[in-house]
C-alpha cells in the first residue's frame, strides 16, 4: 500500500507493482463523487504518488477526447491539466461500460485511465461479465504475450498419460500457492477498561450528586459540578485513546480497514413508522407495542365453538 496526500474531490487507494521492465510503477484506484467539479490540484497531487503512475477508475469526467459522447465541467478540468502537463496522458474505452436502463442515462464510458511517465503500449478493455450496470474494466501493460513451446502432441497412451500426470501437478502448484495455509487473526487489542482513576471518579460524582441532592447547599452543588466536568473530561481521552487503539489495529487484509471505512460513509436510514392496531406509529416505544401486539395475535391459541372434543381426542391418541 502506497500513502496517498490528502485529496478534496477524489477517493483513492494506492499500491506499488515492481516489475523487472518499468521498475515499480504505482497503481490508484479512484472515484471521483459527480456531484463536484474536480479539481486540477487534486489530479497533480495524485499524480505524485511515484514517478511512474497508472491512475484508473471512475473520475466522472467526460470528455470526446477519451469517447465520450459530450464534455461536463469534470472534463474539462481534466483536458485542462493535461494540455499544460507533458507526461501524463489519458486512454478511454472505445466503447460504452455503463447500462443504467433508463432513458435519461444513455450507456457511456466513466473508467479511464491516467498514465504518467509510461510507455504507450496500454491497452484498456471492456468486459461483459457480472450482474452490475457498471462493467469491469481491464488495462494491459505491455506487449502481447507470446506462446511458448508448441502442444506437445499426444499419439499413444504414455504421451496421454504425461499430460495428465502434468496436467494434474499444475493445477495442484498453483493451488497450493494461491491457498493461504492459516487465516491471519487479527488481534483485536484496541478494547482498553476504564482506568481506575475514572472509575474513582465516577463513584466520587454519585456520592457528590447525592449529598447535594440531600442538603441543596451551594458549596456541595459545586463540588458535584466540578466532579461532573472531571469526569467528562476523562471519558473523552478514554473514548479518544480507544479510537486510536481500534483505528490502528484495522488491517486491509482481513476487510476490517474496508468494513469500518463502508460503516463510516453509510448513512443510517430511519426506522420507517408502522401501523399497528392503534394506527400509524412513529416512536420506539409505540413500535415495540406494536410489535407485541402483533406477535401475541399470532401466537395465541385458535379459538373454535363447534370444536369436536372426541375428534380432538381421537388424533391425539393417534399421534402417540
Amino acid at each position: 500500500m502506497l500513502q496517498i496526500p490528502q485529496l478534496d474531490t477524489i477517493e483513492a487507494v494506492a499500491v506499488g507493482i515492481r516489475t523487472s521492465r518499468y521498475g515499480e510503477i504505482a497503481v490508484p484506484s479512484c472515484y471521483h463523487p459527480p456531484g463536484r467539479i474536480i479539481l486540477e490540484q487534486d489530479i497533480e497531487t495524485l499524480l505524485t504518488v511515484g514517478p511512474r503512475v497508472i491512475a484508473i477508475g471512475d473520475f466522472n469526467a467526460k470528455a470526446q477526447d477519451w469517447n465520450n459522447r459530450q464534455l461536463n465541467p469534470s472534463g474539462a478540468a481534466l483536458r485542462r491539466f493535461l494540455e499544460n502537463t507533458a507526461d501524463v496522458v489519458a486512454i478511454g474505452l472505445i466503447e460504452p461500460i455503463t447500462f443504467d436502463g433508463q432513458e435519461r442515462f444513455a450507456p457511456d464510458v466513466l473508467d479511464i485511465a491516467l498514465l504518467k511517465a509510461i510507455p504507450a503500449e496500454t491497452n484498456i478493455t471492456s468486459h461483459h461479465e457480472g450482474s452490475s450496470d457498471h462493467n469491469p474494466v481491464l488495462l494491459t501493460k505491455g506487449d502481447p504475450m507470446q506462446r511458448g513451446a508448441a502442444i506437445p502432441r499426444i499419439e499413444t497412451a504414455d504421451d496421454l498419460e504425461a499430460a495428465v500426470v502434468s496436467l494434474e501437478t499444475d493445477i495442484r502448484t498453483a493451488l497450493e500457492r494461491s491457498t493461504t495455509e492459516a487465516r491471519e487473526v487479527r488481534q483485536i487489542n484496541y478494547i482498553v477498561e476504564i482506568p481506575l482513576e475514572a472509575q474513582q471518579l465516577i463513584r466520587d460524582r454519585r456520592a457528590a450528586r447525592r449529598r447535594a441532592l440531600r442538603s441543596g447547599a451551594p458549596e456541595h452543588r459545586r463540588i458535584a459540578n466540578q466532579l461532573s466536568r472531571r469526569v467528562r473530561a476523562t471519558l473523552n481521552e478514554y473514548r479518544q485513546e480507544t479510537w486510536r487503539r481500534f483505528v490502528e489495529s484495522l488491517n486491509p487484509r482481513d476487510n476490517s480497514l474496508w468494513k469500518t471505512q463502508e460503516a463510516l460513509r453509510t448513512r443510517r436510514r430511519p426506522f420507517p413508522p408502522l401501523h399497528g392496531e392503534q394506527g400509524i406509529v412513529h416512536t420506539n416505544r409505540d413500535k415495540a407495542v406494536a410489535f407485541a401486539d402483533s406477535l401475541e395475535l399470532q401466537c395465541r391459541d385458535n379459538q373454535i365453538d363447534d370444536e369436536d372434543e372426541e375428534h380432538t381426542a381421537l388424533v391425539k391418541r393417534r399421534a402417540r
